[in-house]
């Protein structure tokens, strides 16, 4: 086994030159063969074990073993122990899940303090096979389908070729000692539910069935290398634009993609297969469509959608007092002066010149909403907000930025874009407010 092991390794290029691995051991037969593999193998190894505290005195002995042996090995030891139910009840999950997430954490805050490569885990060809099973009543895809992998970023699997029947005879021949963890018996866990009572039935309805199996997760890896191909093809289509991103609503109509192609385009976005499905019908609908996720907005306009970040308007109006020489909006400091009527007026719309005679302060800067209406400089007669920025061809995804100033209520000037002509200056403006960003 000792030679399968170095051949797999070797393979699949888990162990580097001069690399150092942290080994995460239980104490279970799996981690202790991985252990003393790894040993035989030359790989500069240390150890972590985790004390999660669920099984009291079971779990203590536990520890001492993996210390002792480590300690006779002369391999560096690390233990941390972990109030797990509290954790999981803190951050309502289960204790299964929440003592993944600590000893992960941990495992990262080792690799670094400890200044090692690589995290090497003890799962086997029969863990690879209850994952796939999970994965699939849970409901997946392709990624899902193919199991683990002997490396994921920094965490190698070197037993992941291996059947459990071969590690157990492995163990007895080397007379490797480990420790027995009572909640294996259980089958209240689901893991365990499916190795007791599920995959039984699938190797007597085929006895060659693990065998049959990695065949199988070698084809999906295939499929899924040529899917993530175009996936990476289709990454063309999101430009970047002012604001965020963009794609053309044509473009993906007529590439044919369907919504799993198309959630997996935008999985960095946080879209998911649902929301990808009516997305998917949005982009023949009528524009204004907006899609939330954790951290994105995406917005369907007349041609593209939008994808911005998910910021939700949280602008609080604020006063602009007679005399104040600045204020600051959205990151940009805006200067204020107020100056003889006698000027030349700059017409770049990211400046305002307004005659202050006509302003009653305080001004007020706040976001505009639906129902505003101004007199757009130029123009004659009121005209909705709405329909300006349509106007405007402002995009819907910049539309959530618009912040307009105010003067008793009436718009004076949308930021950025127009003033409002009642307060515009003419031959008989004595003074004017100068507003410009610097």
């Amino acid at each position: 086994m000792l030679n399968r092991f170095l051949s797999f390794i070797k393979k699949h290029a888990l162990n580097l030159e001069g690399e150092k691995w942290l080994l995460a051991v239980s104490g279970g037969m799996d981690s202790m063969v991985l252990l003393n593999l790894c040993h035989q193998a030359g790989v500069n190894i240390s150890v972590a074990h985790c004390n999660f505290n669920l099984r009291g005195v079971e779990s203590d002995v536990d520890a001492q073993f993996v210390k002792d042996t480590c300690s006779r090995l002369k391999i560096p030891y690390f233990e941390k122990h972990f109030d797990t139910k509290s954790y999981a009840s803190a951050h309502g999950i289960s204790t299964q899940m929440a003592a993944r997430d600590l000893r992960y954490a941990w495992f990262n805050e080792l690799l670094k303090e400890q200044n090692l490569d690589k995290l090497a885990v003890a799962h086997h060809a029969q863990d690879n096979l209850e994952t796939v099973l999970l994965n699939l009543a849970r409901g997946t895809s392709i990624s899902g389908l193919r199991g683990m992998l002997p490396k994921s970023g920094n965490i190698v699997r070197p037993l992941l070729g291996f059947e459990r029947d071969e590690i157990e005879n492995f163990a007895k021949q080397e007379n490797i000692q480990w420790r027995e963890d009572s909640s294996n018996a259980s089958d209240n866990y689901k893991r365990n539910y499916l190795r007791h009572q599920v995959i039984p039935l699938f190797t007597q309805l085929n006895k060659g069935f693990y065998s049959t199996f990695e065949n199988t997760l070698e084809k999906n890896l295939e499929v899924e290398k040529v899917f993530q191909e175009k996936i990476n093809a289709l990454k063309s289509y999101i430009e970047k634009v002012e604001g965020g991103y963009r794609f053309s609503k044509d473009q993906i109509i007529q590439s044919g993609i369907g919504a799993f192609q198309l959630s997996e385009l935008l999985k960095p976005f946080g879209l998911n297969y649902e929301q990808s499905k009516e997305l998917l019908l949005a982009l023949e609908g009528i524009s204004g469509k907006i899609f939330t996720t954790n951290s994105h907005q995406f917005t369907v306009d007349r041609a593209y959608v939008f994808i911005t970040l998910h910021q939700p308007n949280k602008l609080e109006p604020f006063l602009i007092e007679e005399g104040q020489g600045q204020f600051s909006l959205s990151g940009q400091t805006y200067k204020v002066e107020r100056l003889n009527g006698n000027i030349e007026v700059d017409r770049n719309s990211a400046k305002a010149f307004l005659d202050f005679n006509k302003l009653t302060f305080p001004l007020e800067v706040r976001a505009w909403k639906v129902g505003d209406h101004f007199f757009p400089l130029g123009m004659k007669g009121k005209k909705k907000l709405s329909d300006f920025m349509i106007d405007q061809k402002i995009p819907l995804n910049l539309k959530d930025q618009i912040r307009v100033l105010t003067s008793e209520g009436n718009i004076v000037w949308v930021i950025g874009y127009r003033i409002d002509d009642r307060y515009k200056i003419t031959e008989h403006t004595k003074e004017v407010l100068s507003i410009s960003p610097y």
